[in-house]
């Protein structure tokens, strides 16, 4: 059942717990603060799509009932102020759209999920988890335990920066926060927002690696979005992941926006003993923006044959350094067949 929003009143259906073979419900768009707990009665709902609710407070206390819960898509719901703790009870749940990190702010704690809770969905295939900037206890965030979900693909990790008028936030170490957490090395989309840590996950993903690991170490990765990260001056090594031949072997699509102090990209390795180490090998789109420090382009973007797109948008030592016929390394980027430089 789908409830349209352009209605001037838009309500839930009276009596929605009779409908007791609903499997899919769409709330989309709602203007709802609050969802009713009869919703809760729907024992056999697989798919509730609440995304963009842009006034929803609060979930029903009485969804641990409704177990035969497959994708709960609350994308947009910024204004949750925590997850029910009958989140936890839903073992079924392939897609959660955004877990909110309850950060205290009268919230009683004995409704809000903990986020390690999240341990018990052993089949969550998507997962987006926002607000990590509330995360007091970094021992939660390795109880969670996610680099034993094997089933996840797509993981999306906001360290939400401070609002005006909120809290000092009270894990100011990200990069600890970040190692605790452990995305799986199988995962295939990753977005990281917001984060504050200095250097660029040195030690990320130590699980089964007793030496220093990170994103190029991840197989099965097919687009990394990074995002907003205020305090990252500059990338290297680490990135990649040390004694490997190949970084990103399967990686496609890489976006790189709103580092504002990024102002070095470059590798001191390039092989591995008398290999050479292939960098990203199936890149073909490559975005990045808003990063105005940034001096040029790591030498394996110049050298790709694979790269179709590139995109650089408000970074202005990088349009001058590239301009069309102009710029110093205007030819190193010329094979490239899509270019647009803003």
């Amino acid at each position: 059942i789908f409830v349209n929003r352009s209605s001037l009143t838009p309500k839930i259906p009276r009596n929605i717990e009779k409908l007791v073979h609903l499997r899919y419900l769409n709330l989309s768009g709602q203007d709802i603060v609050q969802l009713s707990e009869t919703l809760c009665e729907l024992y056999i709902l697989e798919k509730l799509d609440i995304s963009y609710c842009m006034d929803l407070e609060e979930l029903p206390e009485g969804i641990k009932k409704l177990i035969n819960m497959r994708h709960l898509l609350n994308d947009g719901t910024d204004t949750l102020r925590y997850m029910v703790v009958g989140i936890g009870r839903l073992t079924g749940l392939r897609t959660l759209g955004e877990f909110h990190v309850s950060g205290g702010g009268g919230v009683d704690g004995r409704k809000a999920c903990r986020l390690e809770s999240l341990k018990n969905l052993e089949h969550l295939q998507v997962c987006g988890i926002r607000r990590l900037g509330d995360v007091s206890d970094v021992g939660e965030a390795k109880r969670l335990e996610l680099d034993k979900k094997k089933y996840l693909s797509y993981l999306r990790l906001e360290f939400d920066k401070k609002k005006e008028g909120e809290e000092t936030r009270k894990n100011e170490d990200d990069q600890l926060l970040l190692e605790a957490l452990r995305p799986p090395l199988d995962l295939k989309k990753l977005e990281i927002r917001y984060y504050r840590g200095n250097t660029v996950f040195r030690s990320l993903l130590v699980q089964k690696l007793r030496a220093a690991a990170s994103f190029g170490k991840m197989p099965s990765l097919e687009k990394l979005h990074i995002w907003g990260m205020k305090r990252v001056k500059k990338v290297g090594d680490e990135f990649l992941g040390v004694e490997i031949i190949i970084a990103f072997p399967k990686l496609k699509s890489l976006l790189i926006e709103d580092l504002l102090e990024l102002e070095e990209w470059d590798y001191g390795i390039t092989r591995t003993g008398n290999t050479v180490i292939d960098i990203m090998p199936r890149l073909s789109s490559f975005e990045i923006k808003w990063c105005p420090k940034l001096k040029a382009l790591p030498d394996y973007i110049h050298q790709t044959t694979t790269l179709k797109e590139l995109r650089i948008l408000m970074c202005g030592l990088l349009k001058e350094r590239y301009r069309k016929g102009k710029g110093q390394d205007w030819a190193k980027i010329s094979h490239i067949p899509n270019i647009d430089i803003k």
